[in-house]
């Protein structure tokens, strides 16, 4: 290795690496809040070294799994002061609501890819008129959807005779995340989907499928990697998305999103530590989920790269 070749393996080792602490330092800095008193959340200079510059303590892990219950001193502290979430009921819901929206976000947005990979519905830049329609902000969308949630009742009602309340139910939601991430989904599984030869769904038809099981027994299992990453991506987005379900939900349905900005204190005012534990419990299932299906992840960042 030339002595140039060497110094740019360096510069560009150092980058990566500066670059991983820039990305990571958010993360490590709330898991370490997670594990603070109140008094450490505030105090400068901040304290950085657990068991040197503070006292770690699962107070704020007891408060949002078990909100009133006691520690081996006494009862919990800030009692009074603080509203009374706790984080059970909200996972259940962002479970719930994210896991059923992502797969058949997943499934309808694969079959629709499917259609127009092979059929180019709705004509060659199809694909970009649905990419650009999610392009548009949350917040450009989140005050019509609440009047047109707020609409419906009444024309159900009027249709059926029979009201149908779309705010603040877990369908309205699942329906609104499906809607919201099937544009990513079809722009995706296009991508994955174009690379599958034709060849090889003519000669399953040709033995007597039809088009639907040739997808199905063809199509989605050469695809499955792909389908892995984009089930991840749009997984990622539901689990995360804060805007739509704060105007379109609570308090019957509440995600953990949701939950996260509402831990304060009429005397502390935000509650850093509690916000801090909540959001290290939404970020585990990403990672897991990650760990679990990162075979898939290899093959379907790398899906095509090879070209036929």
């Amino acid at each position: 290795m030339t002595p140039r070749r060497h110094l740019f393996t360096v510069f560009r080792h150092t980058v990566l690496l500066l670059w991983t602490l820039v990305v990571l330092f958010p993360i490590g800095w709330m898991v370490m809040t997670s594990f603070k008193d109140s008094g450490d959340w505030v105090s400068w200079p901040a304290r950085w070294v657990p068991f040197v510059d503070f006292e770690p303590t699962l107070l704020n892990y007891r408060q949002i799994f078990y909100f009133g219950g006691s520690t081996d001193t006494g009862a919990l502290r800030r009692e009074q002061t603080e509203q009374a979430y706790n984080i059970w009921k909200a996972a259940f819901d962002s479970v719930v609501i994210v896991t059923v929206s992502s797969v058949v976000s997943l499934l309808l947005g694969s079959t629709l890819a499917y259609a127009i990979s092979r059929f180019r519905t709705g004509g060659k830049n199809y694909p970009y008129t649905i990419l650009t329609i999610r392009m548009l902000p949350p917040i450009v969308v989140a005050i019509p959807m609440l009047i047109y949630f707020a609409s419906l009742p009444e024309a159900f009602a009027w249709l059926v005779g029979r009201r149908v309340e779309f705010f603040d139910t877990y369908y309205g939601l699942t329906l609104l995340y499906i809607v919201t991430t099937l544009p990513y989904v079809i722009w995706m599984m296009l991508a994955f989907i174009d690379e599958v030869p034709r060849e090889l769904e003519h000669a399953a038809r040709l033995m007597g499928a039809s088009r639907l099981t040739t997808i199905r027994k063809v199509v989605f299992p050469l695809v499955a990697s792909g389908m892995a990453v984009t089930l991840l991506f749009v997984f990622i987005l539901n689990w995360s998305e804060f805007l739509l379900a704060l105007t379109l939900s609570q308090p019957k349905v509440l995600t953990l999103p949701v939950l996260l900005n509402k831990f304060q204190s009429a005397v502390e005012g935000r509650l850093y530590g509690p916000q801090a534990a909540i959001g290290t419990v939404v970020t585990i299932p990403v990672v897991v989920l990650g760990f679990l299906i990162q075979r898939h992840l290899v093959k379907g960042f790398s899906f095509g790269m090879i070209r036929r």
